[in-house]
């Protein structure tokens, strides 16, 4: 089997009035069915802001890559920011 790779990104919606669960929603299927979306925690930030962090898991195969699930959390309507807050190569 081969290795896996574990990606952690903190997302933060452009503004307070983002329906933070739709933007959930609309982020994990965007990322579905290439990316395995593990889990999705809501963090509050403050002043009503909430932020999501997405545990992804990915094979590690030229065919992914950190710089297309960035693509794919830009073209999500609702995105204001995102950071890369954890990377790291699974194997068993």
């Amino acid at each position: 089997m081969s290795a896996e790779v574990a990606l952690v990104y903190r997302v933060l919606p452009e503004s307070v009035e983002v329906d933070i669960e739709k933007l959930k929603n609309a982020v994990v299927n965007k990322l579905a069915p290439k990316y395995k979306v593990d889990k999705v925690e809501v963090e509050d930030v403050g002043f009503g802001i909430k932020a999501l962090r997405f545990f992804i898991r990915m094979p590690e195969s030229d065919e992914y890559s950190s710089d297309e699930v960035e693509e794919l959390l830009r073209s999500v309507e609702g995105v204001g920011s995102y950071e890369l807050e954890y990377f790291s190569r699974l194997s068993f």
